[in-house]
């Protein structure tokens, strides 16, 4: 599903692995990169102007595929939403997709605040 395909750093992305986004305290810090890495917790902290965009595509990926979200990561995911509503490159990323693939995410087309 390409709406779960987001072009990524290869170091970081080998480094987030499978670890639960979220918020930390410390963390590894990569160069300029706002994203940080707690590894001892397994914990993942996007920067600021993507967590929005996280947000919706696991919550799609819940509707779409039954992806189980902890009451914790719903309430994260909400709130993520609301504070970085869809630019306008994800609302033409979001087209693109659901004209290749004849779905969007309505989180992204039919954005609301949760």
């Amino acid at each position: 599903d390409l709406h779960n395909l987001v072009p990524a750093v290869g170091l970081i992305n080998g480094q987030r692995s499978n670890h639960n986004w979220g918020m930390v305290s410390g963390g590894e810090r990569y160069g300029t990169c706002t994203i940080r890495i707690d590894s001892s917790i397994r914990r993942v902290q996007p920067p600021d102007a993507v967590r929005g965009d996280i947000a919706r595509i696991m919550l799609y990926m819940q509707d779409t595929y039954g992806f189980r979200l902890s009451r914790q990561d719903q309430q994260l995911y909400a709130a993520w939403n609301n504070i970085d509503p869809p630019d306008a490159w994800e609302i033409e990323r979001d087209r693109r997709i659901a004209k290749l693939q004849g779905k969007g995410n309505e989180y992204v087309s039919s954005y609301r605040r949760l």
